[in-house]
């Protein structure tokens, strides 16, 4: 038997690298991709799984029926040695890719789980079938089938462009392991997943304005401000400019939870501010935990989550706690709790069930603060969400305690 043929998907790319391009590419096309081997199985994590198909592989016959789904979709783009666009066995539109080692098929990258624009709505998905065939609530799947995206078939196709990129870069791996030059195949397809990434950041910096034209300005205004005696004004202005120099800075990326905390009560009194007496703000951090570091920009989106979509319609009374303690010699846990309009019973089932970074109507502040945390700590962090329609809802995040970080 040749080499090629008895490989398998595990002996050509390593779990963590393939992991770790799956994020980065979800990233960049927003659509999700998982890689499975000849029987349909995943190999590795999957990645950015939108809450519907979360729900289906919860099932375990939903979980076998994906699979199936999935090995004979790989078959037959290995059969016609291409990718290609087919319907799954729920209604949504997929794609797979095949990974092919000289001449022979070790698995697949498949993608997709989305509707076409002006093809399929959300209503096409027959839920009542998939609820009675996977026993699965007909509640959660109302809720789920809301999330799946609805795109463009120009843009699928470019995803498929994409998953067609992994699968050949897979093949190569393979290919290269076989005559022994897997390592330089290996640096050629990291380089230009980082240019991608570079170019896209070089985009976004050429949109933003210069800081230092932007803080000049805010100083010249604060002392204006200064001169006609308006020191409310004045203080005002200088914290949107501690603020803003505080976001741009980059070279602190774990600073002091006293660094972090201070940046975040001048947000809160330029929001108390603008807000008038409808919002007020309390910070009770204790300062055992105060020298501890965390990674910069974790608290920010949340507190902005509580101001925007918890307390932006209240007429009156609105008010929003950060209270910091140690809970053990190794871990500490900041609550950020606000008395807004909380979040729907619907919703926190859903990420009971699903997870938060599979949950974008919490927000992408949110959801990127989970995974951030989740990348820096792994499983020795936490973020919890308990919320009540109409009385509030509380986010506490819990890390180790940290003093330095490289």
């Amino acid at each position: 038997m040749k080499l090629a043929e008895k490989m398998k998907l595990t002996d050509i790319i390593d779990m963590n690298t393939l992991y770790g391009i799956q994020e980065k590419m979800g990233k960049l096309i927003d659509i999700p991709q998982i890689t499975t081997d000849t029987e349909g199985i995943p190999v590795g994590k999957i990645s950015n799984f939108i809450p519907f198909c979360r729900l289906i592989r919860s099932s375990p016959k939903g979980s076998q029926q994906c699979m199936l789904c999935d090995q004979q979709a790989g078959r037959l783009a290995m059969a016609e040695k291409q990718r290609r666009i087919y319907t799954c066995h729920t209604g949504l539109i997929d794609c797979a890719a095949p990974i092919i080692v000289n001449d022979f098929h070790v698995g697949s990258v498949l993608g997709g789980q989305v509707l076409l624009k002006g093809e399929k709505t959300r209503d096409s998905i027959d839920i009542e079938r998939i609820s009675r065939q996977f026993d699965i609530s007909l509640d959660v799947l109302k809720v789920a089938v809301e999330f799946i995206p609805i795109v463009s078939r120009e843009q699928l196709q470019d995803s498929v462009e994409c998953y067609s990129l992994l699968a050949n870069y897979i093949d190569q791996i393979g290919v290269n392991r076989l005559a022994k030059e897997q390592l330089l195949m290996e640096a050629q397809e990291k380089i230009l997943l980082e240019q991608k990434a570079r170019q896209m950041k070089l985009k976004t910096i050429q949109a933003q304005m210069h800081p230092h034209f932007l803080f000049n300005t805010l100083n010249s205004i604060a002392r204006m401000a200064l001169l006609e005696n308006a020191s409310q004004t004045e203080e005002l202005i200088y914290s949107l400019s501690d603020l803003l120099r505080y976001n741009l800075k980059n070279e602190e990326n774990f600073p002091k939870i006293r660094d972090d905390i201070s940046n975040i009560s001048k947000y809160l009194f330029i929001q108390s501010q603008s807000y008038s007496d409808r919002v007020s703000y309390e910070i009770d951090i204790d300062e055992s935990v105060m020298d501890y570091r965390i990674p910069s920009m974790i608290l920010q989106p949340i507190v902005e989550n509580s101001m925007i979509h918890g307390l932006e319609t209240k007429r009156e009374g609105g008010k929003i706690e950060i209270v910091g303690r140690l809970i053990s010699e190794r871990e500490l846990e900041i609550k950020i709790t606000d008395n807004g309009k909380g979040i729907k019973a619907e919703i926190l089932n859903l990420i009971r069930q699903t997870g938060i970074n599979s949950n974008k109507q919490l927000g992408i502040g949110l959801v990127n603060t989970y995974d951030r945390l989740r990348h820096y700590f792994g499983e020795c962090c936490g973020l919890t969400i308990e919320s009540a329609p109409n009385v509030g809802t509380c986010v506490s995040i819990r890390i180790p305690c940290v003093q330095e970080y490289s």
